[in-house]
């Protein structure tokens, strides 16, 4: 992840453009100087100096003359002009620099939007956090950074011909203090390094521990654990401020060694060039201006040099984390439109295992057939892989071997996009948005009319508590839902899935969380869809009594179909189902009496 090639070329124009303006408003100190030591005398300057006769052509091409007042007005031209250049850099640097931030984020994000199922599963909440917001801030500091470098030596080559051209001696000796200086800082530069490092890893452990007791603040408030955490979230704030303090301690570093070596320098400069190499006034002082108009430069490039060790942890660690969602990016799927189902989806000896492997096959070798236009429901118990199974349908993750079909055509041979727009999809907990009840019905399909939104709603059994609500579809329901039942989130999501009309509906036990009475309008709103859409159910249960109404109940066990048929059949056949029913249902205590 970098600065995209053009913004880094007008940068540096903008920095180049003001290092010349600069070094020319500096540079005409010079003749300055000898015109004032000359006292105005232009024909002596005009025969001692060469640079005196291309400033007389250069004026007379204009209509003027030099003068004092002249040569003054011009330095601060160059001056001016160099600030307008200045300028228009910090600007530009901003608004590249965030606009960076800005497609960084985006593209990360999108990046993780569009990995496996697989790679989102195990990535860490606190850490993306922390990589998408605080490291990528740094990361880039550590890109602009090292812009900022490649400018500030483009500045310290141009004065330094300036400076080689006063005098090649004093300019050797110059460059070998400011190396030397440089050189010197070399092991506070490692350090940097390292703390950047401690910092970045501080940095996620707190995000991840952040969010995480965020979303399980119920849970510690119920255990009596606030003061314990508290005192964790204290401690990983200091090392977090710990690591800062370093940091900054090393950048002061820098400024308190380099200025006085420098400007000591600058001193023995003046000693040196009027004892020994013998310069005349006018040029001992521009070579002095210059050197100490240098000084703040290397002190900034010591200073960028040591934030740029600094951040660039936090950009490796972006940059790796990119790398690894772009490389786990799903596939685009075949090239065939999936637009209906009008015959069956069928699984056909397909097995799974996830990666890294469990003890036992998720899947193992499961057939099942789900017909177009019913109800069929998934049930076992737990760990059977009825939720495995389902994952496979929309490809979200792709079995180890046999094949899923709809129609009789691989569902590998469908573009992914249409597919996934040909299956709906609610889970087990409804992920309501804090956003209006219109709003959330329309995720999914943005430019759903009213219409459309209220037919969903209805279809859900939704509607008469959405109507009862303050302000109807435009009511807020808070983050979660949280201002709604559990019956009510359920269909209302239910409407969200339903509002796209597909083909496929998949409901991931959907009534598990819900008491008798929403339970029921739940279930109505299962026969309602099957009576009055040509949609394919397919609901996993573990509450049976929600799906006693499917066209066909498919159970699972241990990663097998053990049985299939309707709740009458089944329940007659004596096996898991019956069992289970009877035990939900209470049906052998109401025997017993």
């Amino acid at each position: 992840m970098g600065v995209r090639r053009r913004l880094v070329f007008a940068l540096l124009a903008f920095h180049l453009a003001g290092t010349l303006m600069e070094l020319l408003s500096l540079v005409w100190l010079l003749p300055i100087f000898q015109f004032i030591q000359a006292k105005g005398d232009i024909a002596a300057l005009l025969q001692q100096h060469v640079h005196w006769r291309w400033l007389d052509w250069g004026y007379s091409k204009i209509g003027l003359a030099p003068s004092l007042a002249i040569l003054l007005i011009t330095s601060l031209t160059f001056l001016v002009l160099r600030q307008a250049f200045a300028y228009v850099r910090l600007i530009f640097q901003v608004a590249a620099k965030e606009g960076t931030i800005a497609r960084m984020r985006a593209d990360a994000f999108e990046a993780f939007l569009y990995a496996e199922t697989n790679y989102q599963n195990n990535a860490e909440a606190g850490g993306i956090i922390n990589d998408v917001t605080t490291d990528l801030q740094r990361a880039a500091d550590y890109l602009f950074g090292s812009i900022a470098l490649i400018g500030l030596i483009v500045v310290v080559c141009v004065y330094s011909i300036i400076l080689f051209w006063i005098s090649i001696p004093m300019t050797t000796v110059a460059v070998m203090v400011f190396g030397l200086a440089l050189l010197a800082l070399r092991s506070q530069m490692k350090k940097s390094g390292e703390t950047g490092e401690h910092f970045v890893e501080a940095n996620r452990r707190m995000s991840e521990f952040l969010i995480e007791r965020l979303k399980l603040a119920r849970h510690v408030r119920l255990a009596g654990m606030e003061k314990a955490e508290s005192d964790h979230m204290r401690h990983l704030t200091r090392r977090q401020r710990d690591h800062v303090v370093r940091l900054y301690t090393l950048l002061a570093r820098v400024d308190v060694f380099i200025e006085p070596l420098i400007i000591g320098a600058a001193f023995a400069f003046i000693y040196l060039s009027f004892n020994t190499f013998g310069l005349e006034i006018e040029a001992i002082g521009l070579f002095l201006v210059i050197v100490l108009r240098l000084l703040p430069v290397v002190k900034e490039i010591a200073r960028t040099r040591q934030a740029i060790r600094a951040s660039q942890p936090a950009h490796r660690g972006i940059t790796a984390r990119v790398e690894s969602m772009i490389e786990a990016r799903e596939g685009n799927g075949g090239g065939l439109p999936f637009t209906q189902l009008l015959d069956a989806l069928r699984i056909e000896g397909v097995w799974f295992s996830y990666d890294p492997p469990a003890y036992a096959h998720a899947l193992s070798g499961v057939d099942a057939e789900f017909g177009a236009g019913r109800v069929t429901a998934l049930v076992g118990p737990s760990g059977a892989g009825k939720s495995t199974l389902i994952d496979l349908i929309p490809r979200l993750r792709r079995p180890s071997s046999g094949v899923i079909t709809a129609d009789g055509v691989d569902i590998a041979a469908f573009s992914l996009d249409s597919l996934r727009a040909g299956i709906a999809y609610a889970p087990q907990v409804p992920q309501i948005f804090n956003v209006s009840v219109a709003e959330h019905i329309r995720y999914g399909k943005p430019d759903a009319s009213m219409d459309e939104v209220r037919s969903a709603a209805e279809l859900a059994n939704a509607s008469a508590f959405i109507e009862a609500l303050p302000k109807g579809y435009g009511t807020r329901v808070g983050d979660g839902g949280l201002s709604l039942s559990g019956g009510q989130r359920q269909r209302l999501d239910l409407a969200r899935a339903l509002v796209r009309r597909a083909p496929i509906l998949l409901l991931d036990e959907p009534t598990s969380n819900l008491d008798a009475d929403s339970e029921e309008l739940f279930r109505n709103a299962l026969i309602r869809i099957r009576r009055e859409t040509g949609i394919t159910v397919i609901v996993i249960a573990h509450r049976l009594s929600t799906v006693t109404i499917a066209d066909k109940i498919i159970v699972m066990q241990q990663g097998r179909v053990s049985a299939t048929g309707n709740h009458e059949s089944l329940v007659a056949s004596n096996g898991w189902y019956a069992n289970a029913f009877v035990k939900q249902t209470g049906m052998h205590a109401i025997a017993a009496q």
